[in-house]
């Protein structure tokens, strides 16, 4: 994970659209862009051929709002055109995220909800969860230089289980065939000679991603060919 160069007006581009940022925030990256595009590929194709009138789309760990932001302003058209009522909600820890978000959905003119609470804690059902979650293992907090809060960063011990955590929870607040998309970084182990904790991370989320009755797509890669977006399906 590459340290960010903050930009001179604390203002960045992101997707489509623009953010402020903040060093009390986690930084936005490029590759998390790739989430943004899967997931409305996978959103619009459920407003078309799913006959709903309400959809409820979770984005955890909202950080600056960039992620749940681009969806809603993307989604505008077809949300209106199908006569459906969205709830874009944003969910985090931390107030300073909240608060950034707040003032990045106002700037992009969007409503969202925003709330602020420790993972899914705060849900009681979703048709949609959306995560890039802090995914660096601790074993390499001394190799990386971080310039981002760590809570933001480091997803424990072995960097995955964040991830498991949102993985179980979101069984329980998802409805059937709902989706899961998760932003994932074991791929950038090979990077620091780590191919044992590489093959770990992904074999332990697809266990548990198997226990929890999810249906798991192929992963979607990266600029760089990485492996950088799971999908998965709720089959009941």
């Amino acid at each position: 994970m590459d340290a960010p160069t903050q930009s001179k007006d604390d203002i960045i581009s992101f997707f489509k659209y623009e953010f402020y940022v903040s060093n009390k925030v986690f930084y936005p990256r490029p590759e998390t862009e790739i989430l943004v595009e899967v997931a409305l590929d996978y959103l619009k194709d459920y407003i078309l051929n799913k006959k709903v009138d309400k959809i409820i789309i979770v984005d955890v760990g909202v950080g600056t709002g960039c992620v749940i932001i681009s969806i809603a302003k993307e989604l505008q058209k077809y949300l209106k055109a199908f006569e459906i009522k969205a709830y874009l909600v944003g969910i985090d820890i931390d107030k300073e995220a909240i608060k950034l978000s707040k003032k990045n959905a106002e700037f992009n003119s969007v409503g969202i909800y925003l709330v602020l609470a420790d993972k899914l804690s705060a849900i009681k059902e979703a048709n949609f969860v959306i995560s890039n979650p802090p995914y660096v293992s601790l074993k390499l907090k001394d190799k990386l230089e971080i310039t981002d809060p760590p809570w933001t960063v480091f997803g424990g011990l072995r960097g995955y289980e964040f991830i498991l955590d949102i993985l179980e929870q979101s069984y329980y607040v998802l409805k059937p065939g709902g989706f899961l998309f998760l932003e994932v970084g074991y791929d950038d182990l090979k990077y620091f000679n780590m191919d044992d904790l590489r093959k770990e991370s992904k074999e332990a989320i697809l266990s548990f991603a198997r226990k929890f009755s999810f249906y798991v797509y192929p992963p979607v890669k990266d600029y760089r060919k990485l492996e950088r977006v799971i999908i998965m399906r709720k089959i009941s």
